[in-house]
């Protein structure tokens, strides 16, 4: 069963949208970067030898982008349903939200899995409790959906920064994601969800040109959340929640990897030098199985991790199409 009709699509909008955001966060980063920095919003970049200090929480700009592209769909095509639109972006900017307090003031752990379970709530209770089985049937929540779609928003959300860490990689990450969702909403004819998707989309593809190796940039816990919980937002709003969950699976690996050191495990590498990273610890990420054990730089850890979300990605496609 199809979500609560947020849009009655004719396609042009959805160009206008994904031109937007892309042109607005490729503008406003450039323009970001020293402000952060003069303001000592900055990290250093652990996995260089020199360890340079780099902008953090650029993020802003994919957020700004993304609700940029979101007002031109509104403006080319109406809504359907605004309150459900409402619910649908209130979620999404609830979690940056709560990611900019964490580059800010550091939440802890529980607190970043609470709040954005709380701000998600009023999505949740928007939300058709029908979930769709491919190839099974419908499965009915009824009123526990509340609670089933607001813990599914809060634990993309972690689960998108749970594997951040080196240049480029959780951006492309959601790059991949995003475009995976797009095509199974294309292919199912639930383009809901594809509201949302196709300015996150352009406005991730201009934040990776900055936030690729070397790094001018980093997304910070601002974007790495929104982009999450927007992910599991529109997987739910195109009752894609199946496949969206197998998206998540090189962070589902993450999340066991490091509840083994109880989450206190950072992803960076033990040693940069030579051209190569190195890591001589407890493995507590994948990061770690690759560095550990392959003679491996930034830029082939990145592809690899990208490599594999690729492939579990055109798994989920085949598997939907085939059966």
């Amino acid at each position: 069963m199809p979500a609560r009709g947020l849009i009655a699509s004719n396609g042009i909008e959805f160009v206008a949208g994904f031109l937007v955001a892309l042109l607005m966060t490729f503008i406003i980063v450039p323009w970001l970067i020293p402000r952060l920095k003069e303001r000592g919003i900055a990290g250093k970049d652990l996995n260089k030898p020199s360890k340079p200090d780099v902008a953090e929480m650029g993020g802003i700009a994919v957020v700004v982008g993304f609700f940029a592209g979101v007002s031109v769909l509104v403006a080319f095509n109406g809504i359907a349903n605004t309150d459900l639109l409402n619910v649908s972006l209130s979620a999404a900017l609830g979690a940056a939200f709560v990611g900019m307090m964490d580059d800010l003031f550091d939440l802890r752990q529980r607190h970043k899995a609470f709040l954005p379970f709380v701000i998600a709530l009023p999505f949740a209770a928007a939300v058709d409790p029908h979930v769709v089985i491919p190839h099974v049937g419908e499965l009915n929540f009824g009123p526990w959906m509340m609670l089933v779609a607001a813990f599914a928003v809060t634990c993309a959300a972690n689960a998108a920064n749970i594997l951040e860490g080196f240049n480029g990689l959780g951006t492309g990450l959601g790059v991949i994601m995003s475009l995976t969702l797009v095509i199974l909403a294309i292919l199912h004819n639930r383009m809901d969800g594809v509201y949302l998707l196709i300015p996150l989309l352009g406005a991730l593809i201009a934040f990776l040109w900055f936030n690729k190796f070397p790094a001018k940039v980093f997304p910070g816990d601002t974007m790495m959340l929104f982009m999450g919980a927007t992910i599991a937002v529109a997987g739910i709003l195109s009752n894609l929640q199946v496949q969206t969950a197998f998206l998540f699976f090189p962070m589902i690996v993450e999340f066991f990897l490091k509840l083994r050191g109880h989450f206190k495990a950072e992803n960076y590498c033990s040693e940069p030098g030579n051209g190569f990273l190195e890591y001589h610890g407890r493995i507590e990420s994948l990061t770690h199985v690759f560095m550990k054990h392959l003679k491996i730089n930034e830029r082939e850890l990145v592809a690899l991790i990208w490599g594999i979300e690729l492939a579990m990605c055109a798994i989920v496609i085949s598997v939907d199409l085939v059966l």
